[in-house]
């Protein structure tokens, strides 16, 4: 049974045993459905099928000819992948079109395990066409390149597209800890529908934090978190008229039980930041990355101190 992109399930086989689509549960699952079937057979209580990973692929292992050897060689490469568990069925004999085995991956987002399938696609003894590899475990955009992922765990989003210069240092930060990100513009009050359907379907995207920038009545903030159980960002847009302050104090003003986390006016940069720290409670890699980053700070600024020192304060030039 597999659940099709539009939402529909398509049924494969009805069989009274362990199926190919559930190999992936050994790795994955808190209980695997082998285990489960068994539990069935002897009237014990089922365990739970719920994941005990965030993302997980399973890759068939298809026999391209009888030389056993491309196997080997396939499981080699296999074990060289993080996250990667390779099961081989133990048969005698291959064959073109033989299954053989298979290979589950695991990972921290769908972003992760794509990026790790790439290589298991381009080592299978079959081979793998470059329209199956853009297609199952596509490149992701090279940082800086101005276009969103294709599973985003960030959305950064904006009202209008005056705010993107407020909102690029946002994305620069996400480029600069490899966080998968989309940026795009959604207007509360120009594209009403746009919003909802954002906001409604995040979750399920698999975006796990949403950067949302606004300037004047900036109520795109707002409006996103009631719709969403995501942690929201907003950043206060500075307007022509106020100087940012109605942004500020009309997003970081928000009714008791739905919080918007509020950087200061202008602020893209903190806003991907916190993105990032958010992020960093189920990815613990992150961590690490922000400790470097904040001793690059620190490092940042004993320079200049060493160079006030140096040079003294009346030839100390301040950069801009």
């Amino acid at each position: 049974m597999f659940l099709m992109e539009d939402g529909s399930m398509y049924i494969n086989e009805i069989a009274p045993r362990p199926h190919n689509s559930g190999h992936y549960t050994i790795e994955a699952c808190e209980t695997s459905q082998y285990e489960n079937h068994l539990r069935a057979i002897l009237s014990l209580p089922l365990g739970s099928t719920a994941l005990k990973v965030p993302s997980a692929v399973m890759l068939n292992i298809i026999g391209a000819s009888s030389d056993m050897s491309e196997l080997t060689n396939f499981a080699n490469t296999a074990l060289t992948i993080p996250g990667a568990a390779v099961h081989l069925y133990g048969k005698s004999e291959c064959r073109k079109g033989r299954k053989m085995g298979h290979v589950t991956v695991v990972g921290d987002s769908d972003a992760q395990i794509h990026l790790r399938l790439r290589p298991l696609l381009e080592a299978l003894p079959s081979g793998s066409p470059s329209e199956e590899l853009d297609l199952y475990a596509p490149l992701p955009p090279q940082p800086g390149a101005g276009f969103s992922h294709r599973r985003p765990l960030v959305g950064v989003i904006m009202g209008s597209d005056s705010d993107l210069p407020v909102m690029l240092p946002a994305a620069r930060i996400l480029d600069h800890f490899n966080i998968p990100y989309e940026l795009s513009i959604v207007s509360a009050h120009r594209t009403p529908d746009r919003l909802v359907e954002y906001s409604r379907s995040a979750s399920s995207r698999g975006l796990r934090a949403i950067i949302a920038g606004a300037g004047g009545a900036a109520h795109l903030p707002g409006m996103v978190a009631a719709m969403t159980a995501l942690p929201v960002i907003g950043v206060p847009v500075k307007g022509s008229s106020l100087d940012g302050v109605d942004s500020l104090h009309s997003i970081v003003q928000m009714p008791r039980g739905i919080p918007v986390a509020t950087v200061a006016i202008n602020n893209g940069t903190n806003a991907g930041l916190l993105a990032v720290r958010i992020l960093g409670a189920g990815m613990p890699h992150l961590f690490e990355a922000m400790d470097a980053y904040l001793k690059s700070l620190e490092g940042e600024v004993l320079g200049k101190v060493e160079k006030l020192e140096q040079v003294g304060w009346e030839k100390y030039e301040v950069k801009r």
